[in-house]
């Protein structure tokens, strides 16, 4: 953008353009792939790549507001993800998600430990033997972050978020984003005990949360249940809708829980109303139109891969590798050990293999503190770029031969 600079344009000014190009490259993307059968989300995280600093270099996805405006694609992206989630069918798959969730946790966690400490210590920072066995774990631990947005886009369009699978996805994945955090804090806290919150208040913290989002769930749900045979009050729930929706993603940050996990639980309260179809379709108008194809065209922006990589390409694809590999295998067992058929848990594994925000987060933390090397970060934003391009396709392949799940709410729905 520095040629509009130069040309005097105003820096305030900017913003317009660059959601011109983010929308126009979205959208150019989002044709392709579809041409050739395949997830627009897939298309649009391309065309991040090749605007973005890895090819063209056009736009710079690390300014604060395209992080904003994908924020809030990623978190009305959730909110829907919630609208059409089936709460009994959430609760029942409770065991399962648990189990899903711990082998998605325990085999990239190994895997991402071990295998840098026993082969790639020179990939390490310098330290002690134990030393060098905490900073692997730390490698471990990234390795177990699941972003299931990008799951979430293609299980919508294919009508199976509301299947058995997707429904244990998304419930595996919020039990995981629980205990990474736990996680998390607790190897931190090893590491650098000035730099964290106690594991005993974090989980403390957690708790409550959880048990005051029920709390006002409950309460929201009734009282919107209540007036939902005042017709004229049905439009005036798409506002409300949006307002907790942020306010539930605000307050579950605040206590150390993942944005999308609030935006995610938002949905699911508003499932249980009568005006879930309408909310769903204005929502899917306003994110699809402009926030969401912003957030997964700032994944590919994201990934500024430089020639650099080539001289540890072995490295950088083993920690690719193990963290497909533990996803799939571990979610997949943990699927199989409750019920699911051979099929049903590589779809389940396939769904949680994804990784974003919450890998380069946790990245950009541990480099920040030199808890890791310019080596393992660049692995982790190859590994978040390789993750999401292979998700949708796999998938798509995967869930070819199902039928959509159409009917998924709870309850009627009053208007139209």
């Amino acid at each position: 953008m520095e040629v509009f600079h130069a040309l005097g344009v105003a820096e305030d000014n900017i913003f317009l353009l660059e959601i011109s190009v983010l929308l126009l490259a979205a959208f150019i993307g989002g044709k392709l792939t579809a041409k050739l059968n395949m997830p627009e989300v897939l298309g649009q995280i391309l065309m991040g790549i090749i605007i973005g600093p890895t090819v063209l270099g056009l736009i710079d996805g690390e300014t604060e507001f395209i992080s904003s405006m994908a924020e809030v694609g990623v978190l009305l992206l959730m909110f829907l993800a919630g609208l059409e989630t089936n709460l009994k069918e959430l609760k029942a798959s409770g065991k399962g998600a648990s189990f899903v969730a711990l082998g998605g946790m325990l085999l990239p966690l190994l895997l991402g430990t071990l295998i840098p400490f026993m082969f790639f210590k020179n990939y390490l920072p310098n330290g002690t033997n134990d030393q060098q066995f905490m900073y692997a774990l730390y490698i471990g631990t990234i390795l177990t972050a699941t972003s299931v947005s990008i799951a979430v886009s293609v299980l919508r369009d294919m009508g199976q978020i509301a299947s058995k699978q997707g429904i244990s996805i998304l419930g595996g994945a919020i039990i995981d984003d629980v205990l990474g955090i736990i996680l998390l804090a607790v190897v931190t806290g090893i590491i650098d005990p000035s730099g964290s919150d106690s594991v005993g208040k974090l989980i403390f913290r957690m708790i409550i949360f959880f048990v005051v989002a029920i709390v006002a769930g409950t309460i929201i749900s009734k009282v919107i249940n209540r007036y939902a045979s005042h017709y004229a009050w049905s439009d005036k729930f798409i506002p409300i809708a949006i307002i907790i929706c942020f306010l539930f993603a605000f307050s579950s940050e605040v206590f150390k829980v993942a944005a999308i996990t609030g935006a995610y639980i938002a949905g699911v309260i508003f499932s249980t109303t009568p005006f879930r179809h309408k909310i769903e379709r204005r929502i899917q108008y306003i994110g699809f139109s402009l926030f969401t194809p912003i957030f997964f065209v700032s994944i590919g922006l994201k990934a500024n891969i430089t020639s650099e990589v080539f001289g540890y390409i072995g490295y950088a694809m083993i920690i690719v590798l193990i963290a497909i590999i533990g996803k799939i295998v571990g979610c997949g067992l943990g699927a199989r050990a409750t019920g699911f058929t051979t099929k049903q848990s590589l779809q389940i594994g396939v769904g949680m293999i994804a990784r974003a925000e919450v890998a380069l987060i946790v990245a950009t933390e541990g480099i920040t503190r030199g808890i890791i090397t310019d080596q393992t970060f660049t692995s982790i934003v190859l590994l978040v770029v390789i993750s999401t391009i292979v998700t949708p396709p796999l998938l798509k392949m995967l869930f070819s031969k199902e039928k959509p799940v159409c009917e998924i709410g709870n309850q009627h729905n009053i208007s139209g």
